[in-house]
């Protein structure tokens, strides 16, 4: 395993955080109900869907980011190419900003919520539930990590520094494992997609698709390279065969030619073949997480 791969990527730890919103009701209010330790129950403590904007700003950041990265096996953090980092670095200045208005706006609108909580809530409101600076229950950064095999030094104990250069070339090879899974996972889910849409018919006609469908494959194709840390050969030769088959082929184009369409859907389904069974080869294997 190659250890120089911090020289060519980095690491990426996304945090954020967002006020829950709700809170569970006390055993006493559950006795009420039935007996306490069967049921359990929670109270909103603002209207439900007030802070939806929020999480969605989150779940983009962390879909988009993403599409830029691979796995990592220490929780939390996410394997960048250095060549896409500052493409990162500016969606994730995006998205923070897009956040922190959300979160101004429910800050705006926190004091009314409350109001509006202690009529619903009747007896089970209780002013202790909600935070007086209500800004600390938010957040949204991130920081850039790098790491390295243990060196010899004299805190570490011969056994010690062996025991830690074996778990750190352990850890890179997971690292190398879960990044062509992914790769190849993901490489299959659009090539999957495309093959059964453009292949398939009902009621005896076309499939329809959208617009997304065209660029989400062309996002892969473009992020490939960069992406392709640990140069999987294999993976690379179909995807530069799908690259040749949608090179400068619009959406339009797919709908109005059906010979052109057709054509691709069954070159589709070749690479869907291929992609299948070495998917197959990398079983069994650790499931693939992104940050939480």
């Amino acid at each position: 395993m190659d250890n120089d791969i911090f020289q060519r990527a980095c690491l990426i730890q996304l945090s954020t955080s967002c006020w829950q919103g709700s809170r569970m009701l006390e055993p006493a209010v559950m006795e009420r109900i039935g007996n306490s330790e069967w049921l359990r129950g929670r109270k909103y403590l603002v209207e439900p869907d007030s802070l939806n904007p929020i999480r969605a700003v989150i779940s983009r950041a962390r879909k988009d980011l993403e599409k830029s990265a691979l796995p990592f096996p220490l929780t939390g953090l996410i394997l960048v190419p250095k060549e896409r980092l500052t493409a990162v670095d500016e969606s994730l200045q995006i998205h923070q900003s897009d956040y922190w208005l959300q979160v101004k706006i429910f800050e705006a609108r926190y004091h009314e919520a409350r109001k509006i909580a202690r009529r619903n809530l009747g007896d089970l409101f209780n002013e202790h539930d909600y935070p007086l600076n209500i800004r600390e229950k938010f957040g949204f950064e991130w920081r850039y990590l790098t790491l390295d095999v243990p060196g010899k030094s004299r805190i570490l104990t011969p056994e010690i520094y062996s025991r830690e250069k074996a778990k750190f070339q352990s850890m890179m090879e997971e690292t190398r494992q879960l990044a062509t899974a992914a790769l190849r996972e993901e490489f299959a889910g659009i090539i999957n997609h495309m093959a059964e849409r453009l292949g398939g018919s009902e009621d005896g006609k076309p499939k329809k698709f959208k617009n997304c469908m065209v660029e989400k494959m062309q996002e892969f194709l473009d992020s490939f390279d960069s992406r392709n840390l640990f140069d999987d050969r294999s993976l690379a030769e179909l995807v530069d065969q799908a690259r040749e088959l949608v090179n400068n082929v619009s959406p339009d184009e797919l709908r109005q030619n059906d010979g052109l369409r057709t054509r691709i859907a069954s070159e589709m389904n070749k690479i869907k073949d291929v992609i299948d069974e070495s998917l197959e080869d990398l079983l069994p294997r650790r499931k693939i997480r992104f940050a939480a």
